[in-house]
């Protein structure tokens, strides 16, 4: 009989592709999917993944992402009342409003802004094409 290294686990391993993405898709969210497991292995790899964010933000066991800003007050409740979370994504270009929300997250939580500049590149980008 052979022991093999994933003799006992239920899941050994996950592989991940490093992919270059294209601004325009990341700035409208299409490529949520792709980014999640970069988000969760951020985070700590421990716990639930969070595989949506079509309701504008989710809260798992050790992270948040906040995608629309209007569900700040619904995302920062569930922060607070999850003490195993230690970092919240908020997605953003704008300085002032990821602020705004970074201050009023607890103190154990790691805000992390993502996405940033991708908006701003878009308007420079395409003010380019418009001359």
């Amino acid at each position: 009989m052979s022991s093999r290294w994933s003799d006992g686990f239920e899941e050994n391993a996950e592989f991940f592709t490093l992919t270059y993405e294209a601004p325009l898709r990341v700035a409208s969210d299409r490529e949520f999917t792709e980014n999640r497991a970069l988000l969760w292995l951020r985070a700590g790899s421990c716990g639930r993944r969070i595989e949506d964010i079509s309701k504008g933000w989710d809260v798992a066991d050790a992270y948040g992402v906040l995608a629309d800003l209007d569900h700040t007050d619904d995302f920062l409740h569930a922060i607070a009342a999850n003490a195993a979370v230690s970092i919240a994504f908020i997605v953003t270009d704008e300085e002032r409003l990821f602020e705004s929300v970074a201050q009023n997250l607890p103190e154990r939580v790691e805000p992390v802004r993502l996405y940033e500049g991708v908006p701003a590149q878009l308007r420079i980008e395409s003010g380019r094409g418009s001359l």
